[in-house]
């Protein structure tokens, strides 16, 4: 894509078709899985939510009806992502943070965001196991939260996430919509 007229991500100012994210974002916009703010900014270097996460999750289901309320005492009813973080909790994609709360407008972090994809592959029936602990190869493996372990090494194996040049993964850092949308493409 030469960022053109044609391109999904033409009309967001803030998107350099020459980024490494370029086409990631072309992939998010085009098959309605994000969008952006809508000032003509998509935000590739911003914070993603964990509100954020599972709205895109919904989307790719085509956001399906829901009903009841999420259980989470922090998001409200009528919230832009009610359904979707109801619907992500119903699917056991989410568990919140164990006290009753979600915490919607929290930034994710990216082994916050690689349980949430692991969860959603699980519940469509993709494997999720993955042999070996590759995730031994980054130095900075140790600071993986226990509960997110397996789901790292998961998104490691399959190639969701990839480590820095530094050969992290900073697990704890916060993901970028634009690591985001390179996660999900």
């Amino acid at each position: 894509c030469d960022g053109g007229e044609d391109c999904p991500s033409y009309h967001f100012a803030d998107v350099d078709s020459a980024a490494w994210y370029h086409l990631a974002v072309d992939y998010v916009v085009e098959n309605g899985l994000m969008s952006g703010y809508g000032n003509g900014l998509f935000g590739p270097n911003d914070a993603l939510s964990r509100a954020q996460l599972a709205q895109i999750l919904y989307n790719q289901e085509g956001q399906p009806g829901v009903t009841g309320g999420s259980g989470f005492a922090d998001v409200a009813d009528g919230a832009w992502y009610g359904g979707a973080v109801t619907w992500a909790a119903a699917n056991d994609i989410v568990t919140g943070y164990g006290n009753g709360l979600f915490g919607p407008d929290d930034p994710i972090t990216r082994e916050q965001l690689a349980v949430m994809l692991w969860r959603y592959a699980r519940s469509k029936g993709h494997d999720t196991t993955q042999g070996g602990m590759v995730i031994r190869e980054f130095s900075d493996y140790e600071s993986i939260s226990g509960y997110a372990m397996d789901a790292m090494n998961w998104a490691v194996n399959t190639g969701v996430i990839s480590g820095y040049e530094d050969q992290t993964l900073r697990p704890q850092a916060n993901a970028t919509r634009a690591q985001a949308a390179q996660m999900l493409k």
